[in-house]
């Protein structure tokens, strides 16, 4: 179910004896769907799609996703009449109101602000059966408490799903945002979906501020730019971006290409590197878990009859509130030495 006035209105009832993330998730003041009256007189109308296009609503010319040779799509685009995707306008006032990371200009900070995030985001996944899938640099924010600390403030429940209800096909789309997407979301294999693509885009969150920093004030010379591997996850098709991305998660070795690619002008960056690696391993490379549970590269052993595919996205969801807990208790402790600093 994609409706986010009802998942904030699950979330609050359920979160809400839990004093740990109080003020880390949107507490809904007031929403609901917008409605006009009529020009003609003849009552309300609801402000949808249907309502407003009428019979236009029925065929229209819209962008869709053409698939790519090796059956991923290809980022191409092309004119394809079909339905028009039923929308409904609805308004939301929440509290508490949080400024943008990109106001923060303080790593340290950072840490707490996503570990605040991801704490509430654990709390929701597993005690009101929602799931986020959009974890971005744009859906986390803070705010200054009373005692002058940060809090950090997980926002944006329009592409989260109730879990607990009927799957439907709001389920097998792609959603998120481009630079944070998961490698199983690029790759559409959505069924595989779970908290830990929300924990491969926080990750992608710190190594992107780590890399380009948090506004334009701190981002690196454009001459450097040129030259960044982490510029690829938001060039090419989303094939390209997929193989990029598993090519650049699947060692700590190549990972670590990357992560040398951070600003050495953000104060205590090392700390930021190091939790990346950290997230990295816990996730990809977790020594708990048996080795085609590791990694990031689909397996295939044999040929014909006797050819076997070990996809170890696949094998990792299995063990999907094992590695989550793992990963939080890594934020976490970070956020803890962050705040010793």
């Amino acid at each position: 179910m994609r409706d986010e006035i009802q998942h904030l209105r699950k979330i609050h009832i359920r979160l809400k004896p839990y004093r740990d993330v109080r003020g880390s998730y949107p507490t809904i003041v007031a929403g609901g769907q917008v409605q006009f009256d009529r020009s003609d007189g003849k009552g309300i109308v609801e402000d949808t799609t249907r309502s407003m296009l009428g019979n236009i609503f029925r065929r229209v010319s819209i962008q869709q996703e053409s698939p790519g040779h090796d059956g991923e799509n290809s980022g191409d685009t092309k004119k394809d009449p079909r339905l028009v995707p039923f929308r409904i306008h609805k308004r939301i006032v929440t509290t508490p109101v949080g400024k943008p990371l990109r106001l923060l200009n303080c790593p340290l900070k950072l840490v707490k602000v996503m570990a605040d995030a991801m704490r509430a985001h654990h709390r929701i996944r597993w005690d009101a059966d929602i799931l986020h899938r959009d974890i971005s640099s744009n859906n986390v924010l803070f705010y200054e408490t009373d005692d002058g600390d940060v809090q950090g403030l997980l926002i944006d429940f329009d592409h989260a799903i109730d879990l607990s209800a009927v799957r439907t096909k709001c389920h097998l789309d792609r959603s998120g945002t481009l630079p944070f997407m998961s490698i199983t979301n690029l790759a559409k294999q959505v069924d595989l979906v779970t908290g830990l693509d929300d924990w491969e885009s926080a990750l992608y969150v710190f190594s992107w501020i780590g890399t380009y920093g948090f506004n334009r004030e701190l981002a690196p010379d454009p001459a450097i730019c040129k030259n960044l591997f982490i510029r690829k996850w938001c060039e090419g098709s989303l094939a390209d971006i997929t193989m990029t991305k598993r090519n650049n998660l699947n060692t700590s070795d190549v990972f670590g290409l990357l992560t040398n690619q951070f600003l050495d002008k953000l104060p205590n960056v090392e700390l930021l590197e190091e939790l990346v690696h950290e997230l990295r391993t816990t996730l990809f490379e977790n020594p708990d878990l048996a080795l085609e549970f590791r990694g990031t590269a689909v397996k295939t052993k044999g040929y014909g009859a006797k050819r076997t595919v070990t996809n170890p996205f696949e094998k990792r969801t299995t063990k999907e509130r094992e590695l989550m807990d793992s990963l939080l208790q890594v934020l976490e402790s970070f956020a803890g030495r962050a705040k010793d600093l």
